[in-house]
């Protein structure tokens, strides 16, 4: 952009911009490796999520081993059948949209923004250009909304909020305890957690683990006040560990099992979770659409009413590979 404002020129340069740099922009905002912060147990989504980019619909295949082995007397053949079963499940991206209308007043506040920062050294506008520094904090709204989602989403298709986007790892969670999806043997009895009884509760979701998993790659996905409710319960019956101090404390005591605090996990309302969820790292999928024809970001400029329409199509969506790989707690 030059240094004067062509408002009637914005559209089409921004356009263009988003045109040129479609694949960057579209897997920034809905690429799951993003969102976190670094240094706590609030991770970017891809340090646990499998993300598949795609256009339309998954197979995610969960597939069950019978037992196998049984005594031999060195003669006949006696096979057993159906060891192997697959029990297919089908992810699906969903169309989705971001429609936003820039006032004059607005974007001549974001103008004045921009040339501020340049004059003060914050930003080289040879490197950013004005039409970057537009979208730059949307994207940083559209992941957040997405994170959202992913885990209190209910798909609406008349909806217009971010939770209406998909089906979340709540919704997921609780249609797969009723179906038997997770085993009844994988969730544990526990009260409800609070700083005076943490650290047991927690133990009672771990003791349901089968051995075979219990050293796997398995991480926690905790609300925050289930993990300060585990930190300071274990403070005061076990004292302060340099390793039990804060963002320190990265596992459960006696496990190798990661906390991983997801923002938008709630203990209270209608998607409240009663306890983490443990689950080996991958067996969640992201699917996100970034380059098909369902994806588009296009600018408006209207003349009269002096407004910058923001126009945005995309198509994202999650799901749960292996529903009986959950283990948690219900009070």
């Amino acid at each position: 952009m030059p240094d004067a404002l062509d408002l009637s020129a914005l559209a089409g340069t921004a356009t263009d911009y988003a045109r040129d740099n479609k694949d960057h922009i579209f897997s920034k905002a809905l690429a799951p490796g993003v969102s976190g912060l670094p240094g706590t147990p609030v991770k970017p989504l891809d340090e646990y999520v499998m993300s598949i980019p795609g256009n339309d619909e998954v197979v995610l295949t969960e597939l069950v081993m019978g037992s196998v082995v049984q005594p031999s007397q060195y003669n006949g053949f006696t096979p057993k059948n159906n060891v192997f079963k697959i029990k297919p499940r089908k992810a699906k991206v969903k169309p989705c949209k971001v429609d936003l209308k820039f006032t004059q007043e607005k974007i001549m506040a974001l103008w004045k923004t921009y040339y501020g920062q340049i004059k003060g050294g914050k930003i080289n506008k040879e490197e950013v250009l004005f039409e970057q520094f537009i979208m730059n904090d949307v994207i940083k709204r559209i992941q957040t909304d997405l994170r959202n989602a992913y885990i209190n989403g209910v798909r609406n298709d008349a909806g217009t909020s971010p939770l209406d986007t998909m089906d979340g790892l709540f919704k997921i969670y609780q249609s797969e305890i009723v179906s038997g999806g997770v085993p009844a043997a994988n969730i544990a009895t526990i009260a409800a957690i609070t700083e005076a009884n943490a650290v047991t509760q927690f133990e009672k979701i771990i003791d349901v683990l089968p051995t075979e998993y219990f050293y796997q790659d398995l991480v926690c996905l905790t609300p925050l006040s289930h993990l300060k409710a585990y930190e300071r319960n274990y403070r005061k019956e076990y004292g302060t560990l340099p390793y039990n101090a804060g963002f320190q404390k990265q596992t459960i005591e006696g496990t190798v099992i990661e906390f991983l605090v997801e923002p938008y996990m709630l203990t209270t309302g209608l998607t409240a979770f009663e306890a983490p969820l443990i689950l080996p790292r991958n067996i969640i999928a992201w699917l996100y659409d970034d380059e098909s024809a369902q994806s588009n970001l296009t600018f408006d400029y209207n003349v009269r009413e002096r407004d910058l329409a923001w126009v945005m199509d995309f198509q994202v969506g999650m799901d749960v590979a292996m529903p009986s790989l959950i283990w948690s707690g219900q009070v």
